[in-house]
């Protein structure tokens, strides 16, 4: 290699290494578990210039990988229900044998198991897996696969993306353990503490930096009829379901929106740097998806309808003192759709 060609060579590390410190940057200030691994195979595909980019988990009790953030090609949506067990693949000799492996051609790899492709009509040319470590712990495997210079991996590849996994399983247990301890167990929301400081926290920096803030409250409509015609384990499950159909949505429309649950059947979602017309639009488009998501209870299917009561600054500025006047106000906005017929999203109103 002449003098010239190393160079371009060692510039080029520096740059992917340099994408790498960048995405750790990213996902490091992040400690919502979804965002920080939608945002690592996004990441991944881009440095590593891969067609796709794709994260498993083990399953501590079935000791399975299973697929859980996809990124790049048409089908891979497919691989959703895809199962393999620990030793079985590429991936699953990853996850056993706790070591990074770069695959040239897959085609002639004994271990590669053609179980994806079929499943995604995808074709895997070459691949690099490398597992995610926690100490000695395994938590699951990232894979790359397809230059898109239809060129082979090589292993200045595989040492950067090493560099990127050890790094990102650090951020992903922290955001595990940041979940397990913020995060109710039922619906998966932010318990009503945790979320209740972050909203004194962000009511204190938008005052003092002069932005916007909303906070939006819900309650189901005649939830006592759905314990009384479900009973209180249907009226868990209904909590359940439209708890992840308020946090799909919230994940959805983007932004720094935090979904929580205040207590019993009442959610409700923080959102910093949002002004009245955006919440209304959240509000709305959380109203409609519950309206229209029968929840499954017990082989039937139950409608179920929501109102939505919203507080917002600088809008209601003269009502808001503290935190709690956050709360006081959307919820008595909660009051205010009760009297308008129930099933709609108002704001805060002085009467």
């Amino acid at each position: 290699m002449n003098e010239t060609a190393r160079i371009e060579k060692l510039q080029n590390e520096n740059w992917h290494l340099y994408e790498v410190l960048e995405v750790m940057t990213l996902i490091s200030a992040r400690l919502d578990l979804r965002q920080v691994l939608d945002t690592l195979m996004e990441k991944a595909r881009d440095v590593m210039n891969a067609e796709a980019s794709s994260l498993m988990l083990v399953d501590e009790e079935t000791q399975e990988l299973y697929f859980h953030t996809l990124k790049g090609g048409e089908e891979s949506e497919k691989l959703r229900d895809l199962r393999l067990k620990v030793g079985e693949g590429i991936s699953g000799w990853v996850a056993q044998e706790g070591k990074p492996v770069l695959v040239e051609d897959a085609s002639q790899d004994p271990r590669f198991s053609r179980k994806g492709d079929a499943k995604s009509s995808f074709v895997t040319r070459s691949m690099m897996c490398v597992p995610l470590k926690i100490s000695r712990r395994v938590l699951g495997t990232v894979q790359v696969l397809n230059k898109k210079d239809q060129q082979p991996f090589n292993s200045t590849d595989l040492r950067i993306f090493s560099a990127l996994a050890n790094q990102a399983a650090i951020a992903i247990e922290n955001a595990r353990l940041h979940e397990l301890a913020t995060v109710d167990g039922m619906t998966g929301l932010y318990l009503k503490n945790y979320f209740l400081a972050r909203l004194e926290e962000e009511f204190r920096r938008t005052r003092q930096g002069g932005g916007q803030l909303s906070l939006i409250m819900s309650d189901i409509d005649h939830f006592k009829k759905v314990n009384t015609e479900h009973g209180h384990l249907g009226g868990d499950a209904a909590l359940i379901e439209l708890a992840h159909v308020i946090k799909d949505t919230v994940y959805e429309l983007g932004g720094d929106d935090m979904a929580g649950r205040y207590g019993g059947e009442e959610f409700c979602v923080l959102m910093p740097d949002t002004g009245p017309d955006r919440a209304l639009e959240v509000a709305e488009k959380i109203r409609t998806n519950i309206e229209s998501h029968p929840i499954p209870i017990d082989g039937k299917f139950a409608n179920i309808t929501i109102s939505i009561g919203i507080a917002s600054y600088p809008r209601h500025k003269d009502h808001l003192s503290t935190a709690e006047d956050f709360i006081r106000l959307a919820d008595e906005a909660l009051y205010i759709c009760k009297d308008a017929g129930r099933n709609c999203a108002k704001f805060y109103e002085s009467r």
